[in-house]
């Protein structure tokens, strides 16, 4: 699999104190989550933003990306897909944290839909302690008995519309309860009127998740 392809917030070279990855819901693509990065880099001026391209053509239409297809919800094959591009993240991560001399302790990820289920299950089952995960309308993929074999233990943000028709709230219930379990810091917030999408007051629940970590840098 080749190198993922990306778009970045500032353009200019900067010298940051930690980075931020975006992975973006199915179909979409990398140009989907920039704004985020553009609200949040007011309050994170030594932030640098890289909102990543996934790796396959979207399966379902002409246009957009994908992390993994889904044909179907068989969760093995599934989390079998998760895994096959996990190294090519990691790579892309450990290039940009070595370029500029930092450490995944400086490193939050940020998904959406699709990108959150991806962001959780890299992060939470890498030896390299990541700061934290932003996860908008999703959660954690289990395995069919209910699991998920967690390394690591990142500060996990999650946030999701009470009205989403197409990753129920449920999910992110289910993800509170599972990661609570297994002592993993987690905190959710269901928004009211919101379906599967990202409202202002999102927004600015994700960007006092951000600035708490990474202004500590």
């Amino acid at each position: 699999m080749k190198n993922l392809e990306y778009e970045e917030h500032p353009s200019k070279d900067i010298n940051p104190n930690s980075i931020v990855v975006l992975l973006h819901g199915i179909g979409a693509d990398a140009k989907d989550l920039i704004p985020l990065a553009e609200y949040w880099a007011s309050k994170l001026e030594k932030t640098k933003f890289y909102s990543l391209y996934a790796p396959y053509p979207y399966s379902s239409a002409p246009f957009g990306r994908q992390w993994f297809d889904l044909k179907d919800r068989d969760q093995t094959r599934i989390l079998k897909e998760i895994d096959l591009i996990k190294p090519v993240i990691i790579n892309f991560l450990k290039d940009k944290l070595k370029f500029y001399n930092l450490k995944y302790d400086n490193l939050i990820l940020v998904g959406f839909s699709q990108g959150t289920m991806v962001a959780l299950n890299l992060a939470l089952t890498t030896k390299e302690n990541i700061k934290g995960v932003l996860g908008y309308s999703g959660g954690v993929i289990l395995t069919k008995s209910g699991k998920i074999d967690i390394i690591s233990k990142p500060n996990i943000c999650l946030v999701h519309g009470n009205d989403d028709e197409v990753v129920p709230k449920r999910m992110m219930e289910t993800t509170e309860t599972v990661l609570k379990d297994s002592n993993v810091d987690v905190n959710s917030h269901l928004i009211e009127n919101l379906g599967h999408s990202i409202d202002q007051k999102a927004l600015d629940i994700g960007q006092n998740f951000l600035v708490k970590y990474l202004l500590k840098c």
